[in-house]
């Protein structure tokens, strides 16, 4: 369903749900315009005025200052009308409080996930905020849980207010689910704070291609719309913007052309925001066996998290480490065949089918022997060789490989044996077979396989060193490691301050000498999750008991799929595309 249908289809239950809680409760009640002041003021939120509000709230609406800001910030829907008079029941003052204290993914997430049980008199979109509430600390009023169709009182209302103050001190969300041998936890502590600006982020596009982000920012200028690049440490963004208003930002990204797809993202936040969202998934390793999948295997190409987890059926999935392009950067071992080769200086992590682990940096030794008479050494795997060299294709790359060096030379080897050689430039297609490999040679490499006679047994041999992950049957390369038996470790791994200091979104994978752990840390966003520095993810490990912990790749990438959904909110609102993930069948 798009993004815009649900609106329309939230904004009609939304409306249905006003008539309904319209008819419960006595005249004495509070209304609904003046729960939300009263919940902006105890919040010290803003007055934001710069868009359309609701049609029916005007500066002369009593409290209408803060309903219009309210609305702005994104803590109410952005649909036409509010009907600030109308009673407010304690189920929708929760609903309001909880979204000013920055809980909009929180409470998504949980819906997608969770089966809540019917209360009656209660709209089925509030159920998951009573819920929310009775897992906070502190504890939100009991009136509130406890009577939820009523409406609000005067005693009700100033309850909930010194509650909301409390939390402005500090307060968690924590809830913790289990299924089978998997648990998982959400976790969330501290009040959001709206960012100063907002932007319509529409594509974040490689360093590498500069002149794709200048095509589309200047289109888009062209149309009306005032486009701009922001230059990342990962990619261009190319956004419209900024808003000082979160609605407007909402009415541009309705307006771009039909296809273009896009999210709201918060512009030069506050960095002293408390808000801190991560999860964690864990699950006992001798019971269940983390595999790896290569989206070029699935799709010739890389996809985002939720997709590669719905094409393997995956009943849970993370994403893996690093990657340039398309292509991973580092070891990855996809049931004991090397897919792609080490990089050098970084730490890598194994595992077999019995839960036993293994960590470390780790090098290859890879050859390929031909017949009885020769063995040559092996560039790598899955890319192209280097002059001289020799690189072999797995049918995991994908159905064929789309650019080869025009000097090389094309060896076929179907179960073991060659069955087809051509030169790279007489083809735009390099096709891979599926019983065995593409075997790809330049230079005098290709003058050897140029003489090898079809049916020459042809075989891939390697070895990774430190001897004993050979024993792993699953593997990939991260990094940098933060814990090692237990002790810090400090060893950066060739990584900046930049990322190793400053708060981004995270990945982490950790073992406590029986359970795996997969944690994803949120952030970017002043609303919802400040991000993690190195040292404050290594702690987090500590809390969890961890033996070994190793950072995976973050920012965008940063994912976790749990029941046929994300269970975090990438930067943005939107997944990156990735070339593998772990997964669990």
């Amino acid at each position: 369903m798009g993004a815009s249908k649900r609106l329309r289809v939230a904004s009609f239950i939304f409306l249905v749900c006003i008539i309904a809680v319209a008819h419960v409760g006595g005249a004495s009640a509070i209304s609904r315009g003046e729960v939300v002041y009263e919940i902006m003021t105890a919040l010290d939120l803003p007055v934001v005025q710069d868009g359309a509000g609701f049609a029916d709230v005007s500066k002369l609406t009593l409290h209408g200052e803060s309903i219009q800001a309210a609305k702005a910030l994104g803590i109410l829907p952005p649909f036409e009308h509010f009907y600030p008079t109308l009673d407010a029941t304690n189920a929708e003052a929760l609903m309001f409080a909880l979204r000013a204290l920055g809980l909009f993914n929180e409470a998504e997430i949980l819906d997608k996930i969770c089966e809540f049980g019917e209360k009656e008199d209660v709209p089925p979109h509030l159920t998951v905020y009573l819920t929310m509430a009775e897992a906070m600390s502190p504890k939100a009023p009991e009136l509130f849980s406890n009577e939820p169709a009523a409406n609000v009182s005067r005693e009700g209302l100033n309850s909930l207010v010194s509650w909301l103050k409390n939390c402005k001190r500090g307060f968690i969300f924590e809830k913790t689910l289990e299924e089978g041998p998997i648990a998982v936890t959400m976790h969330r502590e501290g009040v959001g704070r709206p960012p100063k600006l907002w932007l319509v982020l529409i594509d974040e596009i490689p360093l590498n291609a500069e002149a794709r982000a200048r095509d589309l920012s200047d289109y888009l200028k062209n149309l009306g719309f005032p486009a701009f690049i922001v230059k990342q440490e990962w990619a261009y963004l190319v956004t419209v913007g900024p808003f000082i208003d979160y609605v407007k930002a909402h009415d541009v990204k309705a307006r771009l052309p039909k296809g273009m797809t896009a999210s709201i993202v918060p512009y030069n936040g506050s960095e002293e925001s408390p808000a801190l969202y991560w999860v964690c998934l864990s699950y006992d390793a001798t019971s269940e066996t983390g595999k790896i999948a290569l989206s070029s295997a699935h799709f010739g190409t890389f996809k985002p998290l939720s997709e590669m987890a719905k094409a393997t059926g995956a009943k849970a999935a993370v994403n893996g480490g690093y990657f340039s392009g398309t292509r991973p950067i580092g070891l990855v071992l996809t049931d004991g065949a090397i897919s792609y080769m080490p990089y050098r200086g970084r730490t890598a992590i194994g595992w077999d089918d019995s839960g036993k682990v293994y960590i470390g940096q780790v090098e290859a030794a890879a050859k390929v022997v031909v017949g009885s008479k020769a063995e040559f050494a092996l560039d790598g795997v899955n890319v192209s060789p280097s002059y001289h060299g020799i690189s072999v294709y797995r049918p995991e790359f994908g159905m064929e490989v789309p650019k080869l060096p025009s000097d090389a030379l094309e060896v076929m080897v179907r179960e073991g044996k060659v069955t087809w050689k051509q030169s790279a430039a007489t083809t735009k297609g390099h096709y891979i077979p599926p019983d065995g490999f593409l075997l790809v040679a330049r230079g005098n490499s290709r003058q050897y396989f140029a003489n090898v006679v079809l049916g020459t047994e042809v075989e891939i041999k390697s070895a990774l060193v430190p001897e004993e992950f050979n024993g792993a049957k699953w593997a990939f390369q991260a990094g940098p490691p933060l814990l090692r038996n237990g002790r810090e470790v400090y060893a950066n791994e060739g990584f900046k301050p930049s990322f190793t200091d400053k708060r981004h979104p995270r990945t982490l994978w950790g073992y406590d000498g029986r359970r795996i752990y997969w944690v994803v840390v949120d952030g970017r966003d002043p609303w919802h999750s400040r991000g993690m520095t190195l040292s404050e993810l290594r702690a987090l490990a500590k809390q969890f008991g961890m033996k070994e912990a190793v950072n995976l790749d973050g920012g965008g990438s940063s994912g976790l799929w749990w029941k046929g959904a994300l269970i975090n909110h990438s930067p943005g609102g939107r997944e990156r595309p990735l070339p593998y993930i772990i997964y669990l069948e």
